[in-house]
């Protein structure tokens, strides 16, 4: 049983290995050898750089934990999520508690399990190493503004919880609600549209079941292709129905194809200058299509999404949201419904950011009805605000 957020609180492994111990798992290590082979140069690095303190690895770890618990917002550079990650690979991290598989948070069953989808997830993680190593001085360096003052945009990733204690209301009287919401629809995925805030479906626990041998859904293909997010699984516990968890300018690191069992990861020679945020927000599952729509289920969904949408729009108010079938799939979540839910809770998040100039694109990923029904709305941008959508989400609920 889950006592409380303290039970997945990580640490690092206590073993009683040295700091030359440490460096010494580097060469047990098959990956890490054929990287070296292509990338001379990698093993003395991890052994140089990365697990040269033992000490050290143990005070990241603390000073994670610690500003989590303070703050709900955590920034670490992009070497130290290489060095979290690295330390994942080794099996050295270890949680407080052992919970089941939603909760892995070390690769060994994927370095083990000779199957295919293990196989491709591993070769996202070889990827990311070979790319980060290739591409470190870059992803390091600091940048100057005009100003000479030190800019981090390429060197440190944030992650941010929002906790949403009330409800969002509007003043009906205020000219704000009732102008048109900036929306568009595609037949792309979440994580096409370049520079954006890319909503992960996640689960709530975050990270789901990436770490494990046989799931590879939409929150696990995230993570896998943007692997920095993979550290949220070490200090963020399960989100609660008011949450959700910002991660601000990830880099991608591989391409892929297919979905679930057909996932195939494709290497990328370069990395691009593209940075993205990923917005994890965990919809509710649904056994019976009509239970979503009573009252109690649309207030939770509402809540969950406009606390992820705000947290957005106040972080990156001129990044676009870019998401699709939230909670739909396995979920059983309604495509139309999720669809004026998201729509509903971005009117208001744009409502109370200045100067937003935020789309919300909604990508159906070949859904043509989704398309129709998302294009049939913007045929009607005369209603489509925030005073009106909570009558058009009554009138969808009347349907069904």
């Amino acid at each position: 049983m889950i006592q409380g957020d303290q039970d997945f609180e990580c640490h690092l492994v206590e073993m009683q290995l040295n700091d030359q111990e440490y460096q010494n798992l580097v060469d047990k290590e098959e990956t890490f050898i054929q990287i070296n082979k292509q990338d001379s140069g990698f093993c003395n690095y991890l052994r140089n750089d990365i697990l040269n303190d033992k000490t050290k690895l143990k005070q990241l770890l603390n000073r994670i934990n610690n500003q989590w618990n303070q703050n709900f917002m955590v920034e670490l550079k992009r070497e130290e999520i290489f060095t979290l990650i690295i330390l994942m690979f080794l099996n050295q991290i270890n949680r407080k508690q052992q919970f089941g598989g939603f909760y892995i948070i070390n690769m060994e069953n994927l370095k083990r399990t000779q199957i295919r989808l293990c196989t491709q997830k591993m070769r996202c993680i070889e990827n990311y190493l070979r790319l980060f190593y290739r591409n470190k001085d870059n992803l390091l360096e600091s940048s100057f503004d005009n100003n000479e003052k030190v800019q981090f945009k390429n060197q440190v990733v944030k992650f941010i919880k929002n906790i949403q204690e009330v409800e969002f209301s509007f003043n009906e009287g205020d000219q704000k609600s009732k102008l048109n919401i900036s929306i568009n629809v595609t037949n792309q995925r979440n994580e096409d549209q370049k520079n954006s805030t890319v909503v992960d479906f996640a689960d709530q626990n975050i990270g789901g079941l990436t770490l494990d041998s046989y799931n590879c859904a939409q929150e696990e293909i995230l993570m896998l292709i943007f692997p920095e997010a993979l550290v949220t699984m070490i200090f963020i516990p399960p989100m609660k129905d008011n949450e959700a968890v910002l991660i601000t300018n990830l880099k991608k690191f591989s391409k892929y194809s297919g979905y679930e069992q057909s996932f195939i990861c494709k290497e990328q020679e370069d990395l691009e200058k593209n940075f993205f945020n990923m917005l994890a927000i965990d919809a509710k599952p649904f056994s019976r299509n009509i239970a979503q729509f009573k009252k109690q289920n649309l207030d939770r969904e509402i809540r969950k999404c406009y606390s992820g949408f705000s947290l957005a729009l106040k972080y990156q108010p001129n990044n676009d949201i870019s998401t699709g079938r939230w909670g739909c799939g396995i979920f059983g979540g309604n495509q139309y419904l999720k669809t004026m839910i998201q729509l509903i809770c971005f009117a208001q998040a744009k409502y109370e950011t200045e100067n937003s100039t935020a789309k919300l694109i909604i990508n159906a990923s070949n859904t043509h009805s989704l398309i129709t029904f998302v294009n049939d709305l913007k045929q009607y941008e005369q209603i489509v605000n925030l005073q009106n959508l909570t009558i058009l989400i009554q009138e969808l609920s009347q349907r069904f």
